[in-house]
């Protein structure tokens, strides 16, 4: 299964979740499985809130799904592969012109199968 698409709240496509759940709505994922042919929309939910400290100064994440804790790799993709580009941009990667490389959170390439394009550092 592989996300294609990331939605913060507002957003078209998670309207009627909003309603539903409000503030405590993070973001909406849509996930493909190629197998059974199959879109799954996911939603990420705040079901707790307690007091917390830091011990030294959180990082502050660009979008609510992925934080900068999270290692990014690099990716080799073709310029030809929009639709894989396209999926690295709604896991929350990015392109790298020096490098010539997408980064992307490790996590959300492995989940989507793209573990064989990693381009190893060093």
């Amino acid at each position: 299964m592989h996300i294609k698409t990331v939605r913060m709240p507002g957003q078209k496509g998670t309207r009627k979740l909003v309603k539903k759940y409000g503030n405590k709505l993070i973001c909406v994922r849509y996930r493909y499985d190629i197998e059974t042919k199959k879109r799954y929309k996911t939603a990420e939910l705040i079901i707790d809130e307690s007091p917390w400290e830091p011990t030294e100064k959180a990082p502050q994440a660009a979008s609510p799904c992925i934080t900068k804790t999270t290692p990014y790799v690099g990716i080799r993709i073709e310029f030809h592969e929009t639709e894989l580009r396209d999926s690295i941009k709604a896991i929350g990667g990015h392109w790298s012109p020096g490098d010539r490389l997408w980064y992307a959170p490790e996590e959300y390439v492995h989940r989507i199968g793209l573990t064989d394009r990693i381009v190893k550092r060093g």
